[in-house]
């Protein structure tokens, strides 16, 4: 998205005006009749994953494709912005056993801002749906049921989140940067309905959810219209982390109690013009519980409208 981050103080000769692409950057509030769209497509191939114990082990090969909605719009000025994610749509392959397609989960979002300087500092809270499926049926052979117990397109249950985010935007001769920064306490609720398969997961276990980005564009001729992008983002559960999930619910699609990880990932954003753009990204966890043991890939398309 495009965003116009306020210097620090006129008296920092670092300081300037810059404008960031950077998804989700929820520190900066929109302002009313202000909206962003990202629609991104997602990829990965997996022959391995973090157990609940958070060592990798191999799997059969494992494939997933989706296409999430990432959106903001502007309300009130500084005080209100909405959010609105999820995933449109959600397939996950265990290749020659089965697989499952269906809607994702999603999530509303209200945000707020606290302060404009010297930093930007937003709150924001946050509901998830569970529009997706948490015991979906299998695709084609009825035999492949087991496989599609294990490849839920939802968690089933509603969580709510409390996030603080963090922002900042500087530049200095040619080359212009944000950093932004945010922080949030997941708490989630007992799914409601498990695979008649499997016994149910128990136990519901809280998270922390943390993001920690930077961008920054050098302003020459086409160059000025790249957004250079690394984050680290993150889940990490709170109660019993080593507690034995053996008896809830496998969790091969990366949903549901007791996943976290670590992951750092890198992202290109391109300014085609008419408030539209075009980036690629790539992330993984380098460490993780309860996901699949890959990089993925993703390819945006981004729309941006100012009041």
């Amino acid at each position: 998205m495009t965003r116009r981050l306020i210097a620090l103080s006129a008296l920092l000769t670092l300081a300037a005006t810059v404008d960031t692409s950077a998804a989700e950057a929820q520190a900066w509030i929109r302002d009313p009749g202000s909206a962003y769209v990202n629609l991104g497509y997602r990829v990965m191939r997996a022959d391995g994953f973090y157990g609940a114990d958070g060592e990798r082990f191999d799997i059969n090969d494992f494939r997933q494709h989706t296409l999430a909605l990432y959106s903001e719009a502007g309300i009130v000025d500084r005080w209100l912005m909405a959010t609105l994610e999820g995933e449109l749509f959600r397939r996950s392959v265990l290749v020659d056993q089965g697989a499952v397609t269906g809607f994702g989960d999603l999530k509303l979002g209200l945000w707020t801002g606290l302060l404009e300087a010297p930093f930007h500092l937003s709150l924001g809270l946050q509901v998830g749906l569970p529009t997706g499926d948490p015991s979906p049926e299998a695709d084609g052979d009825p035999a492949s049921q087991t496989v599609a117990d294990l490849l839920p397109t939802g968690d089933g249950e509603v969580d709510v989140g409390v996030h603080l985010a963090l922002g900042h935007g500087f530049g200095y001769r040619k080359v212009q940067q944000f950093v932004q920064a945010s922080l949030g306490y997941v708490v989630r609720t007992t799914p409601r309905n498990t695979p008649a398969s499997l016994p149910p997961a128990s136990d519901i276990r809280d998270q922390l959810a943390y993001r920690l980005e930077t961008g920054i564009k050098i302003d020459r001729p086409f160059l000025d219209r790249l957004w250079w992008i690394v984050r680290v983002a993150g889940l990490l559960v709170v109660q019993d982390r080593n507690a034995d999930t053996s008896t809830g619910v496998p969790r091969i699609a990366g949903l549901g109690d007791g996943v976290e990880y670590a992951a750092i990932g890198l992202e290109l954003l391109a300014d085609l013009g008419g408030g539209f753009g075009l980036g690629f990204g790539v992330d993984g966890a380098f460490y993780g519980r309860n996901v699949p043991a890959t990089a993925a890939y993703k390819l945006s398309l981004t729309y941006e409208r100012r009041p």
